[in-house]
């Protein structure tokens, strides 16, 4: 009777996993998505959607943005205003942080990502459950250090420029991050990154299969590692919904 009994149990507890298991309650996730109409953020978008998540999509221009999915939704924003940035992103489970561009005199602290960081890492210092962030940096910041980035980049960049600012506007974001107590993570494409488009719609070639690396570029023999724009988002996207590099930049390649 005892053991009747027990074995009654055991395949109810069984059943109930099979059950949890099958469940799609345990999949969606939701995602605000910073540069949503940019030629990054767009594909990082796409592949949220794809999977069925939810997406907070945002941009100054809100018209810029064309996903059809009842799992969208598109916000007027700027990632550079703490008090937005706040509300928008308030009960997210992530925030994607896919911007950039010059600021004011073109100083590295000024850039859009600079000041991006600055914002995410003041929003939510000290905030219980707050959302994991996710920023696409620049692949010179593997060099680590100011004089690393500027001595590998394909031009010089002179102080002052547009491109000193932007190039070092990253180094500068990792460092605000490096030094918070948020969870956060900088996606860093390869040098190569393919199909990306910055006027124009991308080349798309998704393989869901690539290496990952937080010290050093993704090598393939003698020459860096490439990666396709629609893997950097299937990294993107893996690494809000599962995380592997809290407080860790990292890269990929082929």
């Amino acid at each position: 009777m005892q053991q009747a009994r027990i074995r009654t149990l055991w395949l109810g507890a069984c059943a109930a996993l099979v059950g949890l298991a099958a469940s799609p309650l345990a999949a969606a996730k939701s995602f605000v998505v910073y540069g949503a109409s940019g030629a990054i953020g767009g594909v990082i978008v796409q592949e949220a959607l794809d999977r069925g998540d939810t997406v907070i999509g945002v941009a100054r221009d809100t018209s810029k943005m064309k996903f059809d999915s009842p799992h969208f939704k598109a916000v007027e924003g700027d990632v550079t205003d703490l008090e937005s940035f706040r509300k928008i992103t308030a009960g997210a489970d992530a925030v994607i942080i896919s911007v950039v561009g010059s600021g004011k005199d073109n100083l590295p602290e000024n850039s859009v990502h600079a000041q991006a960081a600055a914002v995410a890492v003041k929003a939510f210092t000290g905030v219980k459950n707050a959302p994991y962030v996710l920023e696409i940096g620049g692949a010179s910041t593997l060099y680590e250090t100011k004089e690393g980035v500027l001595s590998h980049l394909p031009f010089k960049a002179e102080p002052g420029s547009a491109p000193y600012g932007m190039f070092l506007g990253h180094l500068v974001a990792l460092e605000t991050f490096r030094a918070s107590s948020i969870r956060w993570t900088v996606l860093t494409p390869p040098p190569d990154l393919q199909g990306w488009k910055p006027n124009g719609p991308p080349e798309l070639h998704r393989t869901g299969k690539f290496r990952t690396s937080t010290t050093g570029f993704v090598v393939d023999g003698v020459q860096k590692g490439a990666a396709n724009v629609a893997d950097l988002a299937v990294a993107a996207v893996d690494e809000v919904e599962h995380p592997r590099f809290v407080g860790k930049r990292f890269t990929i390649g082929y």
